[in-house]
């Protein structure tokens, strides 16, 4: 089984999100196409009413910056804009908004402002490979190209790929990740 297509519909985004990272637990499978409807059950809410459920969310989440993050809110699609130190707050900022009843999908556009990159950020994160048991390092090419850090070669398994994204992201300066990893069973 090397692809897999989810389809249905579930009443939040959180769970269409949810549905699909447990998809990616199956052995074999290489592909997750996520074609779940998101809506509501009954009334739909109004964009005004999200933005402002969005608003408190992000504001009362612990990892978000206070005011870093504006919401624009469209027939239920919600953009994320602004500018956060590190990767996890952009990601905190997303998770915050996918739980409130009502988003049907989310555009993240909050950027990560750049720091000091290390000359030798590409052996860091090499080095952050082998103290990982997930990631065979040997099997992985890192690069790096100013802020942004290329992964290429395979992997096992998508929590691999999870793994090995996420220690990129960890890297001092670090503000984009090109991902090119092939999962290979």
């Amino acid at each position: 089984m090397d692809g897999f297509t989810l389809s249905g519909s579930v009443a939040t985004y959180y769970e269409a999100k949810l549905a699909e990272q447990d998809a990616k637990t199956v052995s074999g499978v290489k592909t997750v196409d996520n074609d779940l409807l998101v809506g509501p059950v009954g009334e739909a809410v109004a964009d005004a009413e999200l933005s402002s459920r969005c608003t408190t969310a992000l504001a009362a989440d612990r990892f978000v910056p206070d005011d870093s993050i504006s919401v624009d809110v469209h027939d239920g699609q919600v953009t994320l804009r602004g500018e956060v130190r590190h990767h996890y707050q952009r990601q905190a900022a997303e998770l915050a908004v996918a739980r409130v009843k009502g988003v049907r999908g989310i555009s993240n556009k909050v950027v990560i402002t750049s720091q000091p990159v290390p000359s030798d950020v590409a052996d860091q994160i090499k080095r952050a490979f082998r103290r990982n048991a997930i990631i065979d390092d040997s099997r992985v090419t890192v690069t790096a190209n100013g802020h942004t850090v290329y992964l290429d070669g395979e992997v096992g398994s998508w929590k691999a790929e999870e793994e090995a994204v996420d220690t990129a992201w960890g890297a001092p300066g670090v503000t984009d990740v090109v991902d090119q990893l092939v999962i290979v069973s």
